[in-house]
């Protein structure tokens, strides 16, 4: 009985350890991150484009993305503001900020129940038969944990997971 309870105690206190060194590696975070990711993407600008911008489909594209909601659309009828559902629940609200056909897109998290916001622009530009992607984030994180559980995964893994997204998209032509 007290190996149980002296074990009992040891994992608690090593639990409660990792949360605490969790906690305190997202506190020591900085909250606001800048970057950009760019790649040469074997399509033209308008065929990027039209997949980028194809906001309803985001959840056959994103498995993390469960639903999306559009909120409002302009008057051509493209989404200016949706709201994503993701997998773990919450939500995020995102605008369009500047939408320059087929050359440049921003993107603004305007709302977030993980207490994010930030901006993503996507630029294309016409290159060798293809087109150089770029996407720059521009983002700030207040919840320490959501730091600490970017910290883990890398801070840029947005950046990357959208360029991944184009390149399996387009890879193979």
């Amino acid at each position: 009985m007290k190996r149980i309870v002296i074990t009992s105690l040891v994992t608690s206190f090593l639990l409660i350890g990792l949360v605490g060194l969790f906690l305190l590696v997202g506190f020591m975070q900085d909250p606001k991150f800048v970057g950009s990711s760019s790649e040469w993407i074997n399509a033209q600008p308008e065929e990027i484009w039209d997949y980028l911008t194809a906001v309803e489909d985001i959840p056959n594209r994103r498995r993390e993305v469960v639903k999306i909601e559009i909120l409002k659309k302009d008057g051509f009828g493209n989404p200016i503001q949706w709201k994503e559902t993701p997998d773990m629940g919450g939500y995020m609200i995102f605008e369009s900020e500047m939408y320059e056909k087929p050359k440049l897109w921003k993107v603004r998290l305007s709302d977030s129940s993980f207490k994010m916001l930030g901006t993503w622009t996507y630029e294309l530009t016409p290159k060798n038969n293809g087109t150089l992607f770029e996407v720059t984030e521009e983002s700030e994180i207040f919840n320490i944990t959501v730091r600490g559980a970017y910290f883990l995964s890398g801070r840029d893994a947005t950046l990357q997971k959208e360029l991944e997204m184009i390149r399996n998209r387009f890879s193979g032509r």
